[in-house]
């Protein structure tokens, strides 16, 4: 579910941007630094998804706690696999997008109508 929901939200966001990031590189950006940029945004997204997740999930803890049977409502490994495993997913969705970024052609982006 992050794969696809972060994917699609960078997709979008370079598709709008195909106009702006032709520029950038048609003024001397590199591939690398327009990678980056996606990247960074990508990386933004994540860490207050995570963040707010977390938070979210901390405070909840009482109210799950009735439905849990044999688990713990905070439980370590849970909170510790999460925070290493759903920002190296959501790195790798990000990925993508940000080599699409990287790949544009700043003659043909800013002929586009």
């Amino acid at each position: 579910m992050v794969i696809a929901g972060l994917y699609g939200v960078l997709s979008q966001l370079v598709g709008h941007r195909r106009r702006e990031i032709g520029v950038r590189m048609a003024l001397g950006a590199t591939r690398q630094s327009v990678a980056q940029m996606v990247m960074r945004q990508g990386s933004i997204l994540i860490g207050l998804g995570l963040g707010g997740g977390m938070l979210l999930a901390l405070a909840s803890e009482r109210l799950i706690q009735s439905f849990l049977y044999r688990v713990r409502p905070l439980d370590a490994w849970t909170y510790v696999s999460v925070l290493v495993l759903l920002p190296l997913i959501g790195l790798i969705a990000a990925f993508l997008p940000a080599r699409k970024a990287a790949s544009i052609q700043p003659m043909e982006a800013l002929r586009e109508d």
